[in-house]
């Protein structure tokens, strides 16, 4: 028995099964998600803390203030909040987080418990977590089974970099958990018989949030629609939920993009670092990861106002596509290069909880917990091949009847080159994490059923009758 054959022991979930996933009433489940919380809350009361350092936490936390304050989202200036202080409204960084803190730092301010910023922050990414795991155990329940969704919902329940990440002001666990219940909903699409039309629509409101975190996740959509296609449902069908997906997106993007338009005078969907983003990953002496090259300096930046930041962005990209047409022959090892930063590591949270090394509250812990969380993801990525291979070879078999297996390992491939397009950066991994943790379940669960088997295979051998002794051949050589 091959590999794939047993990731589907139970199964891919499809038609009347599809829509029931009992995962609500199934006793193991409820403990998955209690130890995922748990774990969490453990790590916010020890490891959330103010950022030291002027770095993308401090720089979200100062746009949430700006917001409390009622000044919208503005570009770094002085002090928050500071009376006669007029910051530029900015779209620099995709708005979604700090939107998402800012609403949550004017409750604060309307309960006057302002310095519980981030204790608050750390239990509510705590929740969202959980969340994220619920979705992944339905994700991979549809899969293919039970066993598959409690294995994907422990792999999210006890990865350590996603823990640590919880009591981080950044943007990863909003993101997880939006992307992980975009995936929920999506792939109730794949159902046979009918669709759920409030599921479908809220899974793509929830990719409509996961792009105002980071707009790259719409890769998903053409990798979705690859996948449709090839189950043979018709272009008809393939444009429909296409059409739905586009629509749950646009009405929670539209708002902000018409913002954007009275700012900068331009169609602006999201932000307006794509151009910083793609120059710092091609440029003269690039490497793959994060630096600020002089060729990408304009002498401009987004606290100069928003015509400086909307020519920045134009002439940043301009020359990044100008170097990638004069250097075709660089691309193939620098994306090598991209990749392995990314995906090499997995301790990129613990760095960022110690501000980055200006913090050192972890003290002898740090080691053993970097050892930790290495040994565990490199556990977790090896499950995750096999279970890709797995998945893949199933979700081809069975195109037809169900495409959720190709699905998912389209929006993981999509996930997992983005990096490629842009720079390397050991974070930019985690946004993969839903895939990756039900390709994980899957591989685990494969392994599982070959072990069984041949467990099963030597114990019959063992109940056999003891072999007779041949005695016909001596006696005709005597």
């Amino acid at each position: 028995m091959n590999v794939s054959e047993a990731t589907s022991a139970e199964g891919l979930a499809t038609g009347r099964s599809a829509r029931r996933l009992p995962v609500w009433s199934d006793p193991l489940s409820l403990v998955v998600v209690l130890i995922g919380l748990g774990f969490r809350l453990l790590w916010v009361a020890v490891g959330a803390r103010p950022p030291k350092i002027l770095a993308d936490p401090a720089l979200y936390y100062y746009s949430a203030l700006q917001i409390a304050c009622g000044r919208g989202y503005v570009s770094l200036g002085g002090p928050p909040c500071a009376k006669g202080d007029t910051p530029f409204p900015t779209s620099y960084y995709p708005p979604g987080y700090p939107l998402f803190l800012g609403a949550q730092q004017w409750l604060l301010r309307q309960l006057g418990q302002e310095s519980h910023t981030v204790g608050v922050t750390g239990v509510t990414q705590a929740v969202l977590g959980t969340i994220a795991i619920i979705a992944v155990m339905i994700v991979g329940w549809r899969l293919g089974g039970r066993a598959i969704g409690l294995a994907s919902g422990l792999v999210m329940a006890c990865w350590p970099n996603l823990i640590v990440y919880s009591g981080l002001l950044l943007s990863e666990t909003l993101f997880v958990a939006a992307f992980a219940v975009a995936l929920a909903g999506l792939l109730t699409m794949n159902d046979v018989g009918r669709w759920h039309w409030w599921r479908a629509s809220a899974g793509a409101a929830s990719l409509g949030v996961a792009s105002m975190v980071r707009p790259q996740v719409l890769l998903v959509i053409p990798a979705f629609g690859v996948a449709w296609l090839l189950g043979q449902i018709g272009w008809r069908q393939v444009l429909a939920r296409l059409g739905v997906v586009a629509a749950g997106i646009a009405v929670v993007v539209t708002p902000w993009t018409i913002r954007n338009f009275a700012v900068f005078d331009a169609v602006i969907p999201f932000s307006t670092n794509g151009g910083d983003n793609l120059c710092v990953g091609f440029h003269p002496g690039a490497e793959g990861g994060f630096s600020i090259p002089k060729y990408c300096e304009t002498g401009e930046f987004y606290t100069d106002g928003p015509a400086a930041e909307r020519r920045r962005d134009a002439e940043t990209r301009r020359r990044a596509i100008e170097w990638i047409k004069a250097n075709p022959e660089k691309i193939p090892v620098l994306s090598l290069k991209k990749m392995w930063i990314t995906y090499r590591t997995d301790t990129d949270g613990l760095y960022a909880a110690i501000s980055f090394g200006k913090d050192q509250f972890l003290g002898d812990a740090l080691g053993p917990l970097k050892v930790l969380a290495g040994s565990v993801y490199v556990v977790i990525m090896m499950a995750a091949a096999i279970g890709l291979v797995a998945t893949a070879r199933t979700g081809w078999r069975r195109r037809t009847t169900d495409a959720t297996g190709l699905c998912i390992v389209g929006a993981t491939l999509a996930g997992a080159l983005v990096p490629v397009m842009f720079f390397g950066d050991p974070r930019f991994k985690m946004a993969v994490s839903p895939c990756f943790a039900v390709l994980a379940g899957a591989g685990f669960v494969a392994l599982g059923s070959l072990l069984g088997r041949r467990r099963a295979a030597v114990a019959d051998s063992s109940d056999l009758p003891p072999l007779e002794p041949d005695t016909h051949e001596h006696s005709t050589a005597s």
